[in-house]
């Protein structure tokens, strides 16, 4: 079994100390702590990060990984929409090395993680979303969330 890591969305502007705190309330340091758990336990070829870039925004202003979480290989994608596999060189790369499972991190579990799950489970392989180690700000909502991504064969660490 070749199981790999997507760390989502985990960038400055979004978990970073100049984002609005409003609308992303994550405890940044517990979180960022918590992801930088699971990397370790990964090896560092099986490492994925998904950066969002929404489809408004100039692909001339670089996207920045937070500070403090731990860059260990160069597998860095871009999305343009909630599901990372929208960007379809990332299931490219993920079959090329035989990946058949997936466990997904990062931020917002209502979101980009719950769609990229699901994008995952669509996509063929088996999917795991780490609850310890995702920011989500509406917890009420994620109780349903929760119940779909179970339904559509996600299971929970």
């Amino acid at each position: 079994m070749v199981r790999c890591l997507l760390v989502i969305d985990m960038q400055e502007e979004y978990v970073g100390k100049g984002r609005n705190m409003r609308s992303h309330p994550y405890d940044a340091p517990a979180l960022i702590a918590a992801i930088n758990g699971r990397i370790a336990e990964y090896r560092p070829e099986r490492v994925f990060y998904v950066l969002n870039r929404f489809f408004y925004e100039s692909r001339k202003s670089p996207k920045m990984l937070v500070a403090g979480l731990d860059r260990v290989s160069g597998n860095v994608f871009e999305k343009r929409r909630g599901n990372a596999f929208t960007n379809s060189e990332l299931a490219q790369r993920l079959r090329a090395m035989n990946a058949d499972s997936l466990e997904f991190v990062g931020v917002d579990g209502n979101y980009c993680v719950a769609d990229s799950a699901l994008g995952g489970v669509r996509e063929g392989f088996q999917t795991s979303c780490n609850e310890r180690c995702i920011g989500t700000v509406n917890k009420r909502k994620y109780v349903r969330t929760r119940r779909k991504l179970a339904e559509n064969s996600v299971s929970f660490i």
